[in-house]
């Protein structure tokens, strides 16, 4: 768009899945071979991928096993590549990879996220193109 405010403050995607016990390392391994790749072609990129709690207990002799958490923390080009994101995720290979992957997770959310200092420049953008 000419003459718009540059949309390069970079968005956060923080996606966080409680795992069914004992299915971390098929999720981990399904996650880095089917979705992770068109994830990054859609223009996301993973900064962090995060286990919590950082152990399992099922490994463990006489330890009931504990959910664990996966959070994935992808990185986006300001509003454009959040926008370009939104449409591409929105297809139906998409969708059913998370269907597929719901046997591993028990529940999962995605939040948006962003620097303070770019708040106003998302404000500001949102009410020029409301």
């Amino acid at each position: 768009m000419e003459g718009a405010e540059p949309l390069g403050d970079t968005i956060y995607v923080i996606d966080e899945l409680e795992i069914v016990p004992g299915q971390l390392d098929g999720f981990l391994k399904a996650f880095e071979h089917d979705y992770r790749p068109g994830a990054e072609s859609r223009g996301q990129r993973l900064l962090q991928r995060l286990v919590t709690p950082p152990i399992d207990t099922g490994r463990l002799p006489n330890s009931p096993p504990v959910a664990q958490s996966v959070i994935l923390i992808w990185e986006l080009d300001g509003l454009a590549g959040f926008w370009e994101m939104r449409s591409q995720n929105a297809t139906a290979e998409v969708a059913d990879w998370w269907r597929e992957a719901g046997a591993f997770f028990v529940s999962r959310s995605r939040r948006f996220a962003a620097s303070p200092e770019a708040v106003v420049t998302f404000e500001t953008i949102g009410r020029t193109n409301a």
